[in-house]
């Protein structure tokens, strides 16, 4: 794949397209739930949201979609929602404290040490945030000589093969989920606007406090 997945498009991106379609969709995630709290009228409203989308994290959590439940918890850490106070202060404290203990897992500390932990422990099905294996793949790429004293490096390839097995591997046990039109059309009609008008509409709602 010649790390396509952060060559210039579209170049390379014809290679990884799934890849980066997988990508898509967890921003979009993320942007459409900043977009649903942000539109609601009143901090209730807002809060509400903002704990439902905890609950939601939770239970992706439980079923192992790691990709989804970091999206959310990206929505709800952003920017945008993470500084309307007013609103987080209407959130119950045993919910905001879930919520940073759901935050906790996916902190970049030391190399997302939580995170690769609970995804080397999750049983099948598992959707695993991808971004953890591409990052794999660029170092064992770029950091390890593909030639050593004329000879191929037998251990960089050996490495790079044992991530692409890892990932393939959460492909081989599918979720067994009935889709609920009610509830995937309202889904898929969510807007997600820009991270720039999410924090403009983040400030309308609570505008900064002069210095």
């Amino acid at each position: 794949m010649n790390q396509a997945w952060i060559k210039p498009a579209p170049n390379y991106s014809h290679l990884v397209k799934d890849i980066l379609h997988f990508a898509e969709r967890m921003n979009n995630l993320t942007r459409r739930a900043a977009t649903s709290i942000l539109a609601q009228k009143d901090k209730g409203e807002r809060a509400k949201l903002i704990t439902d989308f905890i609950y939601i994290a939770d239970e992706l959590y439980k079923l192992n979609n790691f990709s989804s439940f970091i999206a959310i918890i990206n929505a709800l850490e952003g920017s945008a929602i993470s500084r309307l106070h007013a609103s987080w202060n209407k959130v119950e404290r045993k919910v905001c404290q879930r919520n940073d203990e759901l935050y906790e897992i996916i902190v970049p500390n030391s190399n997302f040490k939580n995170l690769r932990k609970e995804v080397s422990q999750a049983n099948p099905p598992c959707i695993p945030y991808v971004g953890l294996f591409m990052s794999d793949l660029t170092f064992a790429t770029e950091c390890n000589p593909t030639v050593v004293n004329g000879m191929i490096n037998f251990l960089k390839c050996t490495y790079i093969n044992d991530i692409i097995n890892r990932l393939r591997l959460y492909q081989n046990t599918p979720y067994h989920f009935e889709a609920v039109p009610s509830i995937v059309t309202p889904l898929q009609q969510l807007h997600a606007l820009d991270e720039e008008t999410l924090y403009e509409m983040s400030n309308q709602i609570e505008p900064k406090k002069p210095k």
